[in-house]
Parts: C-alpha cells; structure tokens; sequence
C-alpha cells in the first residue's frame, strides 16, 4: 500500500498498531510519520522500525491519507487543533483515543471530515481478537475498505454502533482476563491433582489452543462439544456436573454483566 498514514502519539498502542502494520506488509516504513514529544522515543522508534518520527509532523500531516490519533484524551483537542489545520479535507482521522466520541471529534475538527473511531483489542500481538469500529457519515466505501485494511493488520474487526462501545470494551476488551482467569486455576487445579505446574501450565496452553482451533474451524456451537466428551457416567460428566453445582455459568455472566455496567458508568 502506498498510502501515507500519519501517528499522533508514539506511545505503547501507536506502535503495536505501527509494529503489525509492518510486518504484515500494508504500509511500508518510510510511508509511516510519527508526532512524539518525546525525542528519545522519537530516536527509538526511527531506529526500530525506520518510520518518520518528530516532534512536530504538522508537514507530514499536509500529505497524510490516514491520520491515527494515538495519545490520551485529554490530548485530543490539541491534536485536534493541528489537524485541523494541516490535514487535507479528504485524510481520514482515526481516533483509537478511548472515550473521545464521534459527536465530539467532528465538534472539534469540523462536521465535515471524514472519521473513524476504534476500540482496539488488546490482543493485537497474537494477530487475534477483535477491534470494534464505527464510522461516521463522510466515510465512503473505499475509505472504509482502507481502514479496515489497516485494522485487520492487528487482528478482526467488529462494524458497532457507537452506542455498543462501553459493551464491547466489557465484553471484548476485557475478556481475555476470564480466560488467563481459567487458565490460571486450571494450572492450580493440576497442581493439585499431582502435576508439576511446568507440566500443568503446558497441558492447559495447549487445551486451550486445541479447544479454539476446533471451535473457529468448525464453526460447531461449544456446547455440542462439551456433550460429546459427557459420556454416560464417566469421568468428564462427573467434573461437568460440579460446575453446574458450583454456578460456574451464573458466575461468569454475573461477572460479564457487572464489567459491562461499569464500563457503561464511566
């Protein structure tokens, strides 16, 4: 892809977004400038990944296709300010700045641009895990295809309504927690039963591994899974049966729930 994208915001996020883009070859280095107060990491992502990398990338904004703005909230109207100067009416700005909505981005850089706002997931070093996007209006279709293709370098992605975000960033966001959760009381449980925790570790990883390579490649439903393995009176009904008993299931949706109320609150 030859198209020019522009990071405001060098910090851990704009550089796992930058990282996967070049590696997985959809934007070439020198096609990638990056807006950084900080020289010394300025120098370190120059060095790193050979992009274009400054204090003020107010010039590479002029040519920018693709602006990403990658800095905390409260930086946002700053950002704003610049870009609104500097870009071109036709760049698409994609904010992936949690909380910053699409009413409030076009309040600041014009009702007119072209945006896009992110949730991305936090899985995007495994190329796995969904980022949700909701786009505004003056977003065509080729536009669209283009930051697609740049969110898919970290992963799937989820078309939301904006109003489904504080849901997702529960639901998605957070939910690798429940399962490093699982597995890490599924490596105590091996613990327990005799195993070493090296040994336990290993076993669980690749359970789990296993378990969601059927899963995606089959598109079979969990539980027509977990009924093949409850063989009459045998071994995995009697471990299914005290989840049952213990409430694991109103366990994890009660969790699910509270995550997705708080996430709502803020």
């Amino acid at each position: 892809m030859s198209k020019k994208i522009v990071f405001c915001g060098g910090g851990n996020m704009a550089e796992g977004v930058m990282r996967s883009l070049i590696q997985r070859e959809v934007v070439k280095s020198e096609n990638i400038s990056v807006s950084e107060l900080n020289t010394a990491r300025c120098e370190y992502l120059k060095e790193t990944y050979g992009v274009n990398a400054m204090v003020d990338a107010k010039e590479a904004m002029k040519e920018a296709d693709m602006i990403i703005i990658a800095v905390l909230p409260k930086i946002v109207p700053v950002v704003a300010r610049t870009i609104k100067e500097a870009a071109k009416a036709e760049t698409v700005v994609l904010s992936i700045a949690a909380g910053v909505t699409i009413a409030s981005m076009e309040e600041m850089l014009g009702a007119d641009r072209k945006i896009v706002r992110v949730m991305p997931n936090t899985l995007g070093q495994s190329g796995n895990g969904h980022s949700a996007v909701c786009l505004n209006g003056n977003v065509n279709e080729e536009e669209k295809a283009f930051a697609l293709q740049v969110l898919e370098a970290l992963g799937q992605t989820i078309l939301l309504p904006e109003n489904m975000f504080g849901e997702f960033t529960a639901y998605s966001c957070s939910g690798p927690m429940w399962l490093y959760q699982m597995a890490d009381v599924l490596i105590d449980a091996g613990v327990y039963a005799g195993f070493s925790r090296s040994d336990a570790r290993k076993m669980v990883i690749k359970n789990m591994l296993g378990v969601a390579m059927i899963l995606d490649e089959s598109g079979d439903e969990p539980k027509s899974r977990v009924s093949e393995m409850c063989s009459p009176g045998g071994v995995t009904i009697e471990g299914y049966k005290s989840l049952v008993d213990e409430g694991f299931a109103s366990a994890v949706m009660t969790s699910v729930d509270k995550a997705v109320k708080k996430a709502n609150a803020i």
